[in-house]
């Protein structure tokens, strides 16, 4: 006799297990975590690390580059796409004060990483 078997959410594959003549089972087949691949870096993010590997279950860590912060994980999920928390943000520098005989000042395009103010005299 033998019986059939799935496998859970997040695992491919499945199999048989048979009845032996002695009492024993014996299996075909086995259930393979899902592979989400290797993720994509996140917008503004320099350094992946996928040390546990690219499985269901598993999970990578994600950087920042320079005038930016946050970072965060990436985590393979049981229908083999990734889920991700965290982000890289620019830095907000904060609106500057007038540079000494100043009058005006334009910071109409932000105040973060790589935007810059204009003043007039």
């Amino acid at each position: 006799q033998s019986c059939s078997f799935g496998c859970a959410s997040g695992y491919t594959g499945g199999g048989t297990l048979s009845c032996a003549w002695n009492g024993t089972w014996s299996q075909s087949g086995t259930c393979q975590a899902i592979n989400c691949g290797t993720p994509g870096l996140p917008s503004n993010a320099n350094t992946l690390n996928c040390a546990s590997g690219t499985t269901y279950g598993q999970s990578c860590t994600f950087a920042c580059f320079p005038g930016y912060t946050g970072g965060g994980i990436l985590s393979c999920t049981s229908n083999g796409n990734w889920s991700r928390s965290g982000t890289c943000q620019a830095v907000n520098c904060g609106v500057p004060g007038l540079p000494s005989n100043a009058n005006t000042l334009n910071c109409a395009s932000g105040t973060t990483y790589g935007q810059s103010c204009t003043f007039g005299c």
